[in-house]
């Protein structure tokens, strides 16, 4: 729950010498009730930082929002974008090979991320190794974290409003990026999953045990390939 930050502005967005620039005239306020699929779009533009357009469209800039508009000031550095896809690329994978490490009781997973983050030697015990990691991971976190303030509110429910006795426990981002990374923390806390989607590779959190790829496009996509193999057959 994201209390706090009730409104965010997305729409088109291109590339000018060298900013993102937020199409203010097309833009379009509208309310992130969830941002547990952000963190994870960004770290996927890892793989192509050509789509980081498709992502303003769908979430907004990384920190500029609705008090900017009509400013002509909606727009960050392509510079600023690249660090944020990195970090959240490290978080999402670290903290995935983490959890590898807990189930098999190996350092391996997360030795073969082969990123050089220079806090623990190569030569450390597994356990040693596994403990650093888990606290640089944190700090990854926090310090995406460190401006977001949290807060306690009554629980609230569609169907009864506020329930009366029960709250819940929860954070006030500033901007969209801070946004993402406190959703992600609550998917850390309790120790949630990350699959690989087999269609595309992104890295995400599955609703259901059951669900495969990351999204229904991903999967119809990987259906017609099927489809179309079978057909050259």
């Amino acid at each position: 729950m994201l209390l706090g930050f009730p409104e965010w502005l997305r729409g088109p967005a291109r590339i000018v010498g060298g900013e993102v620039v937020l199409d203010e005239e097309r833009a379009e306020r509208y309310t992130p009730y969830n941002m547990d699929r952000a963190i994870f779009e960004l770290a996927a533009l890892m793989q192509s930082k050509d789509n980081i357009g498709a992502f303003v469209r769908r979430y907004g800039l990384l920190r500029r929002g609705p008090k900017l508009l009509g400013t002509g000031k909606c727009r960050e550095s392509v510079s600023e974008w690249h660090d944020a896809i990195q970090g959240a690329w490290a978080a999402v994978h670290l903290y995935r090979k983490l959890r590898e490490a807990a189930k098999t009781g190996s350092a391996d997973p997360v030795r073969a991320l082969g990123i050089n983050w220079n806090q623990a030697p190569e030569t450390s015990t597994d356990k040693e190794y596994l403990g650093l990691r888990s606290l640089l991971l944190a700090e990854l976190i926090n310090d995406q974290l460190r401006h977001c303030p949290t807060a306690l509110a009554p629980a609230y429910s569609s169907e009864q409003g506020i329930e009366l006795g029960a709250f819940v426990f929860t954070s006030t981002p500033p901007d969209l990026l801070t946004a993402a990374y406190a959703d992600f923390a609550t998917l850390v806390a309790t120790r949630a999953e990350l699959k690989e989607c087999p269609g595309c590779g992104v890295v995400f959190h599955p609703k259901s045990g059951k669900q495969k790829y990351h999204d229904p496009s991903c999967a119809g996509s990987a259906r017609w390939r099927r489809w179309k193999e079978k057909q050259t057959n």
